[in-house]
């Protein structure tokens, strides 16, 4: 089995009525147990400066950013996907010189001006059983696309899907949610 950890998924229009339409995410792990992700192009309604509040960390000015509504499962728990030059004992590895940390301690470094160059919080995780992402990638329901920091850390989330798709050639006025011949 080839992994497709360190990749982008892109959700295809069969996702419509799913949690995953319109959906980017970022695979952080893939093997023969299942696939874990962030969705990174969805907005949570938490902000990282209410987010350091409710954690009663003390933060320096400038964290006016969104948090990401990573996915459906378990959506109380906060995720960080950062790059690797901070590390903690609770952080694993992500592919592409990224790491996945989901303990208060990489956000009280955040929040101290101390943490990694790039992140993203996000708000719950995507998951998949043994099986599950490889029966939805035969069923054309998500293509795969190479992960750029600039999709994941730079670029407004609204635009992140778009550039993605871009980069692989898809007008999505010409897709539809079932594949075949017009």
């Amino acid at each position: 089995m080839h992994s497709l950890a360190g990749n982008f998924l892109v959700s295809m229009p069969k996702l419509h009525d799913s949690p995953f339409d319109g959906a980017l995410v970022y695979l952080w792990s893939h093997d023969e147990h299942g696939a874990q992700g962030l969705v990174v192009n969805q907005p949570h309604e938490l902000t990282l400066v209410k987010l350091f509040q409710h954690l009663e960390l003390p933060f320096q000015i400038g964290f006016d950013r969104q948090v990401a509504d990573g996915g459906p499962v378990d959506p109380q728990r906060g995720f960080i996907l950062h790059t690797d030059d901070v590390r903690v004992d609770a952080s694993e590895d992500a592919g592409g010189g990224l790491a996945i940390t989901y303990s208060r301690e990489i956000l009280e470094l955040i929040a101290a001006s101390q943490g990694p160059k790039q992140f993203l919080v996000a708000m719950g995780y995507a998951g998949w059983g043994a099986g599950q992402l490889e029966d939805e990638l035969a069923d054309s329901a998500w293509l795969t696309a190479p992960s750029t920091r600039e999709a994941l850390f730079q670029m407004p989330f609204e635009q992140r899907l778009d550039h993605v798709a871009a980069f692989l050639g898809i007008d999505w006025r010409f897709l539809g949610a079932e594949a075949g011949y017009a």
